[in-house]
């Protein structure tokens, strides 16, 4: 059995302490912070009603993403942060509305490139050890996320712009580069919340 080491983020059953859960949290509430308004700048800028209609529907899942992440955070005596990642998230949303002048085709390429990180955090964390309420929260919105995802895909797979396009591959290039940046930012600000949550617990 793995003994818990002074400082160390996880105790006997591998699952977070505390600090570091709240920190982990509170990264994924700032994380749908990001999307919720890079949903609404999509959503008015798609002209096919159908397609709003769905995006409509998966917003809908963040805001309750939103509700069930504070519920947990508030549950473990911390408070919900209501903000987006600095600077991370303003860019999302600089991408999503760089997107909205060129067509429904451009808005899902950029929802895309935005979305694809949120599925593979969502999937990364709802992987680790957590308790049941908490590791149930995640497996549920890691499924959300996954199903946004493959919806977008599959709409630019109606346009043409399926993954093995040219115009597919460069998005698919850039959803990486995108995301794999903001998870480098991201996780160095989750490290030091971590780091804040610790000493204060400790003073």
């Amino acid at each position: 059995m793995m003994r818990l080491m002074p400082g160390s983020a996880v105790n006997d059953l591998n699952v977070p302490d505390p600090a570091a859960l709240q920190a982990e949290l509170t990264d994924l509430l700032q994380l749908e912070h990001d999307a919720l308004p890079a949903y609404s700048i999509a959503i008015a800028s798609l002209r096919d009603p159908v397609l709003r209609d769905d995006l409509r529907a998966h917003r809908a899942d963040h805001e309750r993403h939103v509700e069930a992440l504070s519920a947990l955070i508030r549950d473990r005596n911390g408070i919900p942060l209501l903000l987006p990642h600095v600077p991370t998230g303003f860019f999302k949303l600089a991408v999503q509305a760089a997107g909205a002048p060129g067509g429904d085709r451009a808005v899902l390429l950029a929802f895309v490139s935005n979305e694809w990180q949120s599925r593979e955090k969502y999937a990364r964390h709802a992987a680790r050890p957590h308790d049941p309420e908490v590791a149930a929260v995640l497996r549920r919105h890691a499924e959300d996320e996954e199903r946004h995802y493959a919806w977008a895909r599959d709409a630019l797979d109606v346009m043409g712009c399926g993954s093995d396009t040219m115009v597919g591959m460069m998005a698919n290039a850039f959803s990486r580069f995108h995301g794999t940046t903001a998870d480098a930012v991201e996780g160095a600000g989750r490290l030091a919340l971590e780091t804040v949550m610790r000493t204060l617990r400790a003073a």
